[in-house]
């Protein structure tokens, strides 16, 4: 399988049913590049809110997939929307990935909630911060 089956990302039809697919037969963790690469385009939020929405299926992510995740939430020129989604995806995929000797994904992943809780957010967000920053603290996720 290519790492990058997505194509054209403009003509996002084919994209979506790609994703599907790929999504309903297990295989999108194969296919890591081309998500990567849905989540950095700015073209279209369906996109990038049905990619965010499925990847925490994947049980091996890639270090690059988690930190565009973290970049999404962490992004203030986006939607509040999209990076509540991109910040449900993150526990999913911090669960499930290994974290390296240093724990630099984590923590990475915890200073940004850090700089995020410290910064007045719309209540909605930060509700939703909150609630990753005690997902994130919590000791089961320390023992992966």
């Amino acid at each position: 399988m290519k790492n990058d089956p997505f194509g054209n990302l403009m003509d996002w039809g084919p994209v979506m049913d790609t994703l599907e697919d790929l999504a309903n037969n297990g295989d999108l963790a194969q296919c890591q590049p081309g998500l990567v690469r849905i989540l950095r385009y700015k073209g279209n939020w369906r996109l990038r809110e049905e990619v965010l929405k499925r990847i925490g299926e994947i049980q091996a992510p890639s270090d690059e997939l988690v930190e565009k995740v973290i970049a999404i939430l962490d992004d203030d020129n986006l939607y509040y929307d999209v990076r509540i989604i991109a910040g449900n995806s993150l526990v999913q995929l911090l669960t499930k990935t290994q974290i390296d000797s240093n724990g630099y994904i984590l923590k990475y992943a915890k200073k940004i909630i850090e700089k995020l809780k410290s910064t007045p957010q719309p209540p909605f967000f930060a509700k939703a911060i909150d609630r990753l920053h005690s997902e994130l603290v919590d000791p089961t996720m320390l023992e992966n």
